[in-house]
This record gives structure tokens, sequence and C-alpha cells, in this order.
């Protein structure tokens, strides 16, 4: 896993992008497997534990939305063996019910230094304000 705040944010988001493409595998490998982590994604609702968040990303993942997520104004804080980015999401070409969407969301992704490297224990997006 990743040795840097800034190396695990550019995973998630390589990772988000695969699972894009149908691919959950390496998103899921992004996030802890401990059973603490919790998932507040666009569609709505909030997600809590493993098994939970597993499921939401493979039935995203299953949907093959396409296109691309890229990131700006990425704000990240490393302390100790907790941190934190924030940034604007921006879903380019996404394919919902056979047409083209582009998105624009606020993303907070919260990071834990763990045996192996940081993973992702809390991600967060909303289409409020952005």
């Amino acid at each position: 896993m990743s040795q840097s705040i800034s190396a695990a944010h550019d995973d998630l988001y390589t990772a988000l992008n695969a699972m894009l493409t149908g691919d959950a595998d390496p998103v899921l490998a992004v996030w802890s497997p401990a059973d603490d982590v919790t998932y507040a994604g666009p569609f709505g609702g909030f997600t809590s534990g493993r098994a939970a968040v597993v499921e939401a990303f493979e039935t995203t993942a299953a949907m093959h939305l396409h296109g691309r997520i890229e990131v700006t104004d990425v704000a990240m804080v490393e302390a100790g063996d907790m941190g934190y980015t924030v940034c604007t999401e921006h879903g380019i070409d996404h394919v919902v019910d056979g047409q083209p969407v582009n998105l624009v969301h606020r993303a907070t992704n919260i990071f834990r230094r763990e045996a192996d490297g940081w993973h992702l224990v809390h991600h967060h997006t909303d289409a409020s304000g952005a």
C-alpha cells in the first residue's frame, strides 16, 4: 500500500477510474480491511462496515458507468497515523441510462496508516455547492 497520503490519494482515484470500467478490485484494495470503515457516496445514504462498503462498490462497478474521474482543488493533511484529503471530483463522460453525464462533487477522503501503509477509512462525496 501507499507510503504517503499523496500516494494513497492518487491510488484511490486510479482505483475509482478502474471501478468505472467494472473492476471493483483496485478500489477495494485501497480501503482498510478493518470493519470501522464508512462511506457516504453520491447515490445517497450512509454505509458502515467493511462488508457493506464492499457491496456498495461492487454494485457501483457493476453499473459500468464508464468515463473517468479527475480531481482539482486538492488539499492534504497528514497527522501521525491519520490524514485526509479534500478535493473536487469531476466525473467526465459517465453513461447513466444510456445518456452521457458529467458530474461535479466535493469529496473528503480519510486515510489511516496501517501495518502495510495508508488505507482509506472514509470516503464522502456530495454535489452540494460544487
